[in-house]
């Protein structure tokens, strides 16, 4: 495996939630973004006396820890959080240079060792011309 991937170590983050307006999430997500959160989601599950609750997650840099922390504090009604390391394989990616340009979309591309196995066009660049054409986003993609 070595050099087939890229590989790293961060943080899973997460607290469960069953006294907040769902409505707040958005900013939630925002600050946590924002404070350098590679990925940020929400999965429902079942809490102490059969509550509806969420499990709000984050995959952050390890050196995010204290300010994702706070955020978290912040911004929700968690009195708790948990933190575990995870390791992490990465394909490897390759900065799209103009000649992986698509309509003026850039492709990313990722590669195990030099074998070229995933493209996909930047969603950004996808949004932009889907605006500038009014056309659907996914007639871009």
């Amino acid at each position: 495996m070595r050099n087939k991937f890229l590989r790293d170590k961060i943080y899973v983050i997460e607290t469960n939630i069953d006294d907040m307006s769902p409505v707040v999430y958005e900013t939630v997500f925002e600050k946590l973004y924002g404070s350098g959160a590679l990925e940020v989601f929400l999965t429902p599950v079942q809490m102490k006396k059969i509550r509806p609750g969420i499990l709000l997650t984050a995959l952050i840099p390890k050196n995010k820890l204290a300010k994702i922390a706070e955020v978290i504090f912040r911004e929700t009604t968690s009195f708790g959080i948990r933190y575990h390391e995870a390791g992490r394989l990465k394909l490897i990616r390759k900065k799209p240079a103009d000649s992986d340009m698509c309509c003026g979309i850039k492709m990313n591309k990722g590669y195990i060792g030099k074998e070229l196995v995933s493209v996909s066009p930047e969603y950004s660049d996808c949004r932009k011309l889907a605006a500038k054409k009014k056309v659907p986003l996914k007639s871009i993609i």
